[in-house]
Order: structure tokens, then C-alpha cells, then sequence
């Protein structure tokens, strides 16, 4: 991934919180981040403008909580943006719930490598396949989508298509912002329950 910068973005300063921008820690973490910020270095810098954190965060959730994509799905096309657009900070956060989803090194460095790799049966290398197209052109050709469709809906081909579109706006703004990874990321991302007894 590409070499670390001082981000031109950071994340907005104790100076600077007022109750716009708490609302904007506390959306994922409540009301402990709200008081003292949150983990979450995105959030901390999209706090800066909180009329555009609220409504992004708002759909990103929908997208990565309430989809109908499955979560392998998911990570497929984020993990693939990741690497189209060289966003370290997304495929750290995301190889790592990869790995809790049970994805496989050879996965990750398939969705690293161009071109669609063997290990993807028939719907997965229609599916990284479609996530190319939609990044290269903004379309997906007729036969792929025909692939797509034998499985997905409607609703299920439009959730894919806003995701894909979503997660390339996130890789951008991170990389002109300067986002950096949060020195504790692991920690960070790893649900609660199994942070029990690690510390």
C-alpha cells in the first residue's frame, strides 16, 4: 500500500467538539465516545463536517449492516475497492473481519492480484468480476450481469451496485484526506465478546 503521509484532514481537535460533532463520535460507539471521542480515526475526521458525516454514516451502515449482500459478500467488494485504489486503511480494517469470516490468504491475495483467479467459483468471479467493471466504467456488460442475476434480485443487485459505489467514494476520500489506520486497529474492530479475557 502506498507510503504513510501526515494526513492534509485530521482528526478534528478537543478545540474544536461541539454538539454537532459529538453527535457524529457517538453514532456507532454511544454515548462514552459522544464524552471523549471516539476510537474510530474516520469518525474523528469526518466529525469535521458533521451535515456530511451524518448522512455517510447513515448509509454506510445500511450498507455494511442491513444489506442483503451476505458478509463475505461484502467484504469481496470492499476489500476489492481496497485494492483497486490502494486504501490501506480500508484493507486493514477489512482482511482483518475477513479473517473472522473465515477468508483464506489465498483469497486476499486473489482480490489483490488483477485479473479474476482461479480459486473464485463461477458466481465469485461474476461478482469480483462486476466490482472491476463498475470501477473501470460504471457498468457491468450483459453476460456478468446475467451471471449476477441467476442468484441475486433485484433489491440484492441494486445493495451490490450502491456498495461498490459507496466503498470507491470511501477509498478516494481517505486517500486524498489522508486517513491513516488506527495504530490499534485490531483491537479497534474486534467485537467485544471477543475481547473477553485478552487483556
Amino acid at each position: 500500500m502506498a507510503e504513510t503521509k501526515p494526513p492534509r484532514i485530521p482528526p478534528l481537535p478537543r478545540e474544536e467538539w461541539n454538539d454537532e460533532a459529538r453527535d457524529v463520535f457517538g453514532y456507532f460507539e454511544g454515548p462514552a465516545a459522544r464524552e471523549n471521542g471516539s476510537r474510530s480515526v474516520t469518525v474523528m475526521t469526518l466529525a469535521n463536517h458533521p451535515k456530511l458525516a451524518i448522512p455517510s454514516l447513515d448509509l454506510g451502515k445500511y450498507l455494511l449492516v442491513d444489506s442483503s449482500l451476505s458478509p463475505i459478500e461484502k467484504e469481496l467488494v470492499i476489500l476489492r475497492v481496497a485494492a483497486r485504489y490502494d486504501s490501506g486503511y480500508q484493507w486493514g480494517h477489512h482482511v482483518h473481519a475477513g479473517r473472522r469470516l473465515g477468508m483464506s490468504d489465498e483469497q486476499f491475495e486473489a482480490l489483490r492480484a488483477e485479473g479474476l483467479s482461479a480459486c473464485w467459483g463461477p458466481y465469485e468471479r461474476a461478482f469480483v468480476g462486476a466490482v472491476d467493471q463498475l470501477c473501470e466504467g460504471g457498468r457491468i456488460d450483459d453476460v456478468t450481469w446475467a451471471s449476477l442475476a441467476k442468484t441475486m434480485d433485484k433489491r440484492k443487485l441494486m445493495d451490490f451496485i450502491y456498495s461498490v459505489g459507496f466503498f470507491t467514494m470511501q477509498a478516494w476520500a481517505f486517500g486524498a484526506m489522508g486517513i491513516q489506520l488506527e495504530p490499534d486497529f485490531e483491537e479497534f474492530s474486534t467485537p467485544p465478546a471477543e475481547r473477553v479475557g485478552k487483556g
